[in-house]
């Protein structure tokens, strides 16, 4: 009986020990002072404008500083660890990356069987390809 109750203690002191790691490794991630209040006058225009796309508002009609960040003090207190992650996800999505695909399956294999995004596609020829001449080609109609 005091077995069992100890190895439930156990699990349970185990649970709260990885719970605590995987806090830590989060602040340490987000930085020491994450729960810091921001003051919005200090930044700039752009970061005012990516901390209110992060929360999800629009700004189209917001042309000075002043309203974007009135706009940015009326949604809410703005934290160190908030700023953070906003200038990180906009650092995110500048990185464009590109994909050579090397023919139809491996489209298929990364376009196809993907479908977590939009990709644009362009196509560049690799040989340059011979004039065509009218002697080459066929009327639909000769086939009828």
């Amino acid at each position: 009986m005091w077995l069992k109750l100890f190895f439930l203690l156990l699990y349970f002191l185990v649970l709260f020990v990885l719970a605590r790691f995987f806090e830590a490794i989060v602040w340490y991630e987000t930085g020491i002072f994450a729960t810091q209040l921001v003051d919005p006058v200090a930044l700039s225009f752009k970061k005012l404008k990516t901390i209110l796309e992060c929360r999800g508002l629009g700004y189209s009609g917001l042309p000075e500083k002043k309203d974007v960040r009135e706009l940015v003090e009326k949604s809410g207190d703005l934290m160190e660890g908030e700023l953070y992650s906003a200038l990180k996800e906009e650092e995110a999505s500048e990185s464009v990356s590109s994909t050579n695909f090397s023919g139809e399956m491996h489209f298929y294999e990364l376009v196809e069987d993907t479908k977590d995004g939009i990709w644009l596609v362009q196509i560049l020829q690799e040989k340059r390809l011979g004039t065509i001449h009218a002697h080459n080609v066929r009327s639909t109609n000769d086939y009828f």
